[in-house]
């Protein structure tokens, strides 16, 4: 009979006592519990199967004392019902998981107060280190949160000033550029941008990336195209209203900077009794998660939530472990087409 059979249903379970019945030192045990990479498959199996029979619980709370560590990280973005967001957060949590970290997640609305507040109450829990998505481009943040500076922090989708750290961004003027020249080639010569605030790092690069690839192209850059509102539906549906309220210069072909951009836009063109892409082709830098139920499917880059998520897991992961140093680290993700019918070709997916 197993010696562990006779114990008190109370009796709490030990690294010792594992080790014990496997034959294997603490450390091993301890190492393959936490997945450690020197510790080999036959050796980690059968110190799981004891864990698993055993239903031990490594104790965090004992460990964190020991290592100073929470083996937790604070996740910070504008909102949660841009899908953007809710995919890189999705990639961000399973790296963590695989890793024994929780995460724990701030919604700031879009504003920055609200920033300040989650970036100070993460530091009050000590959380391991902060991916942190910013609203806009101030600077403020290290002088407002103490010890900020100090922790292991990843920005996304946007630089700020007077942070000069870590980054995971897209390449959005590059991205931008892409999806433009793909409407040149197809014949289109008024060619209209709606993109978000050009304060944030995003708008601001996506709109640089639409005016390369005119100038690239041969076209004039005319102003009374270019729309700048919000991210979101209803900032892209007011903006195509406004595009075709005028009787002149309508625009044949629109780039979206993101995919919120792009349902408004649907919406607007539908109400307009206009048809896509026989009246205006149009593209988006991102797919919208409902993208099965547009006709037609439109053009975008390729989904990049997961690499974004996955770079600036990992780097985040590099900068609590002190594989790399809290300096400047910038990671630009490159898109790809995405083929759709939206701007009239045949769509290849």
């Amino acid at each position: 009979m197993n010696k562990y059979n006779s114990l008190p249903e109370d009796k709490a379970i030990t690294l010792k006592d594992i080790a014990e019945e496997s034959g294997y030192s603490i450390k091993t045990v301890s190492r393959a519990i936490h997945n450690h990479p020197d510790i080999n498959k036959t050796t980690r199996k059968i110190i799981m199967e004891i864990v698993k029979k055993y239903n031990y619980s490594p104790n965090w709370a004992a460990q964190s004392l020991r290592s100073k560590k929470t083996h937790t990280i604070g996740f910070v973005i504008p909102n949660i019902t841009n899908g953007y967001f809710g995919h890189v957060g999705l990639s961000i949590d399973r790296l963590f998981r695989e890793n024994h970290y929780s995460t724990l997640i701030c919604f700031t609305s879009n504003n920055h107060e609200n920033e300040i507040e989650s970036l100070n109450a993460l530091m009050n829990k000590n959380v391991d280190g902060i991916i942190f998505a910013p609203v806009g481009c101030e600077g403020d943040y290290y002088n407002r949160v103490p010890g900020l500076a100090k922790k292991p922090l990843v920005l996304i989708d946007n630089i700020c000033r007077g942070i000069d750290g870590s980054y995971v961004l897209h390449d959005n003027s590059h991205g931008a550029s892409l999806l433009v020249k793909h409407l040149f080639n197809h014949g289109h010569t008024k060619i209209a941008c709606v993109t978000g605030p050009v304060e944030e790092t995003s708008g601001a690069e996506r709109l640089q990336g639409y005016k390369n690839a005119l100038r690239n192209c041969g076209l004039p850059l005319d102003e009374t195209l270019i729309k700048i509102t919000n991210w979101e539906i209803n900032g892209g549906n007011g903006a195509v209203l406004d595009l075709f309220s005028s009787s002149s210069k309508k625009p044949t072909a629109i780039f979206f900077a993101n995919h919120q951009l792009l349902l408004g836009g649907y919406k607007a063109l539908h109400k307009l009794g206009l048809s896509i892409p026989g009246d205006v082709a149009v593209v988006s830098f991102d797919p919208p998660h409902v993208i099965d139920a547009l006709s037609p499917r439109p053009t975008t880059l390729e989904n990049f939530e997961e690499k974004i998520g996955s770079a600036a897991a990992n780097l985040l992961l590099d900068l609590i472990s002190k594989k790399r140093e809290i300096k400047e680290n910038k990671i630009r993700v490159q898109g790809v087409l995405r083929i759709g019918a939206s701007c009239g070709c045949k769509s290849d997916f």
